[in-house]
């Protein structure tokens, strides 16, 4: 193999390595992760089709198993429906349980010492005593709950209310007063009671709950404001 000389040499490096190491050389830029034309542009290309986001877009905390963004239940507003419950021996949230109405129904306040007893009728046509009490249900359940215990003949609260119209009073506007001063300690007492009891017991009272309870209370307390009681 002949040999070259020096000046042979370094002509030889200076004619080819400028050409392999130059910086447009795709070889160069690909074996040494430098930056390829080619893949900067597809690059590119996938950037301008990627959604871009805003600073201020708020982030939404998904549920794993639907990927829907989870929300916090809203409280959900409770009825206050009259019924005439029959004095059978078991407590109103017993029976409604036993109806399967425990589910809308989410409390109970018993009147019987606000009206004196009524004849009333059960599902099977049978005549018994029954007494006036408030039940806290929701929306949906009215009808269930009126379909179990029959529709008062009266609207709650009215001039035709019978714990309105057996107080012992002379004029209505004075039983008025009257039943509305009872009804409110009557709701302010069980309030108390089961906030005490959830206290008591370590757990929170639920929101639509005492929402319902101080609803309760407002109302009749405008009334009596509007009657001129303090």
């Amino acid at each position: 193999m002949p040999c070259l000389s020096i000046t042979r040499v370094r002509y030889l490096l200076s004619t080819f390595i400028p050409r392999v190491l130059s910086p447009g050389n795709r070889r160069e830029t690909v074996l040494f992760g430098g930056p390829d034309s080619n893949r900067s542009s597809i690059l590119d290309s996938m950037k301008s089709d990627m959604p871009t986001m805003s600073k201020e877009q708020p982030i939404l905390i998904s549920s794993p198993s639907s990927g829907v963004p989870a929300k916090s239940p809203a409280p959900q507003r409770l009825h206050t429906v009259r019924i005439w419950f029959p004095h059978n021996g078991t407590t109103i949230m017993e029976d409604i349980k036993s109806k399967d109405l425990d589910d809308v129904v989410l409390d109970a306040i018993a009147l019987q010492e606000l009206s004196a007893m009524h004849r009333s009728q059960d599902d099977h046509g049978n005549t018994m005593d029954a007494f006036p009490a408030d039940l806290a249900v929701l929306e949906a359940g009215i009808s269930r709950v009126w379909g179990k215990y029959g529709i008062p003949k009266f609207v709650p609260l009215s001039s035709d209310d019978p714990i309105i119209l057996e107080q012992p009073r002379k004029d209505l506007e004075s039983k008025e007063g009257l039943c509305f001063q009872r009804l409110h300690s009557k709701y302010l007492y069980e309030y108390g009671r089961r906030q005490s009891l959830a206290k008591v017991l370590g757990y929170e009272m639920p929101v639509d709950l005492k929402n319902w309870y101080e609803d309760a209370l407002q109302d009749i307390g405008k009334r009596l404001e509007k009657l001129g009681y303090c």
